[in-house]
């Protein structure tokens, strides 16, 4: 049995959760669909569970969504946060960047791909309420860029351990 979106996915997955987005049409970007099929296959077919698609401009807001977000259809959402079951974030997003033509953003629960072009950052991790993207850091290599901002992080904390 196949979703009714794709072959692996429906569209109460990608639904607005607001209560005034019930009945409302779930647009999804045929591309967006096309990439995450693609990384399902990259992990042997294993669910990719949506945890966010469409959302109106309220929800967005009320979740803390970039006011342009992509999850916003415009005709179509061309966003998704996703989790894999027993994958680590860093994973879904390393095997995402070698499927190409998305935008990633790292977690700690969960991995955002959407389908828009680099503007002009093409990664970013998420650290608490605070977001670091890759544009001034390392834009090429999704495993550099991560692996720089760890080192900050443990630099970080090594400065305030230090310091106590």
């Amino acid at each position: 049995m196949s979703g009714d979106l794709s072959t692996n996915f429906w569209k109460w997955e990608f639904r607005c959760p607001c209560l005034k987005c019930k009945r409302k049409k779930v647009r999804v970007s045929s591309l967006l669909l096309f990439k995450l099929e693609m990384v399902k296959m990259a992990f042997d077919g294993k669910p990719v569970i949506v945890l966010s698609g469409n959302r109106c401009p309220e929800e967005n807001k009320r979740v803390g969504g970039y006011p342009d977000s992509e999850h916003i259809p415009n005709p179509d959402g061309e966003a998704a946060d996703i989790k894999i079951k027993g994958v680590k974030p860093i994973d879904i997003g390393l095997a995402a960047e070698k499927i190409g033509g998305m935008r990633i953003g790292i977690a700690k629960t969960y991995c955002h791909l959407d389908v828009r072009p680099p503007s002009p950052s093409k990664f970013w991790i998420y650290l608490g309420n605070k977001i670091i993207y890759s544009a001034n850091i390392e834009n090429k290599s999704l495993l550099k860029f991560y692996q720089i901002i760890q080192e900050r992080i443990i630099d970080t904390n090594l400065i305030l351990y230090n310091n106590i």
